[in-house]
């Protein structure tokens, strides 16, 4: 039979207390090693959206060709978060391109985000997306993923220039006869212009004649369209000498909403030769009796 003594009894009392509070001690230390912060444990919430949906960019010569928004991030969420967002758009460049933050809790932080197209870009509208990443600061956990845009209107502008094929002619008098022009659309987009005779209503004050193909004509970026204007000299009433100078002033005109862009070009016409009234029957025998007189004369003579 096992006897224990008094002393024995007293040691392996105190062994297992020390078992016991050691245990305890790896407990405690197991908890505090594998128990989740409280950030860690809170969701990571946060939003991202621009102040503008749409941008406008003015890209007409002289112009800088920038537009500018602003980019508005906030921390919903309970955990301190970094954020980091890429932004692009085709055929425009965006600046920044790319952002990263750090936000506590309830934070929030605007940046301003500038878009630029180079002078004489094409009218388009270009869509800018930003792509953002959110995680937990401390154990870069917990990804969460947001997406947010807006829109880039290259703005189109007109710039057109005219000019005569032949500035300078010569043409007799009552004479039916063309003039060619050339309109050329040196804006960014298609454009519908309109034609017009400046000095019309003078001209025909005068006796001329004058008549448009067309009123107006759709021209492609940087093409061309040839515009005629038909031209009636003016015809006398009796036989005469003329020897005069007049112009015809040609417009074309922009039909873009907003736009004013109109040039004009001049072509001068000589109108120089003898005035025939034409075959009418009492002209006619009026000049065969002018010539019979002066026929009776230089044979008196």
């Amino acid at each position: 039979m096992l006897v224990i003594t008094p002393l024995e009894e007293k040691i392996m009392a105190t062994k297992i207390s020390k078992a016991l509070l050691l245990a305890t001690l790896m407990l405690g230390t197991s908890l505090l090693m594998f128990t989740p912060s409280a950030d860690a444990q809170a969701a990571v919430a946060y939003s991202i959206s621009f102040t503008n949906g749409q941008v406008q960019l003015d890209v007409r010569p002289g112009a800088s060709g920038i537009g500018c928004t602003e980019m508005v991030i906030s921390n919903e969420g309970q955990a301190t978060i970094d954020v980091d967002v890429a932004l692009s758009g085709g055929g425009v460049t965006i600046s920044p391109g790319a952002v990263s933050v750090t936000l506590a809790p309830g934070g929030s932080i605007t940046i301003p985000i500038c878009a630029l197209a180079l002078t004489r870009s094409s009218y388009k509208t270009v869509q800018v997306t930003a792509l953002a990443s959110g995680r937990e600061t401390n154990t870069q956990l917990q990804q969460v993923n947001k997406n947010a845009g807006f829109a880039v209107i290259v703005q189109q502008y007109a710039r057109l220039s005219v000019q005569a094929s032949q500035p300078f002619q010569k043409v007799g008098p009552g004479k039916e006869f063309i003039l060619n022009f050339i309109a050329v659309n040196n804006g960014n987009y298609q454009d519908t212009i309109a034609v017009e005779v400046l000095n019309a209503e003078d001209l025909e004050d005068s006796g001329f004649t004058v008549a448009l193909a067309a009123a107006q004509y759709q021209i492609d970026a940087s093409g061309e369209q040839p515009v005629q204007v038909t031209v009636a000299t003016p015809r006398g009433t009796v036989v005469g000498w003329s020897n005069e100078y007049h112009t015809v002033i040609l417009q074309v005109a922009t039909t873009l909403q907003g736009e004013t862009e109109a040039r004009s070009v001049t072509a001068t016409l000589w109108i120089r030769g003898v005035f025939l009234p034409g075959f009418d029957p009492i002209f006619t025998i009026f000049a065969l009796g002018m010539v019979a007189t002066a026929l009776s004369r230089a044979r008196r003579d």
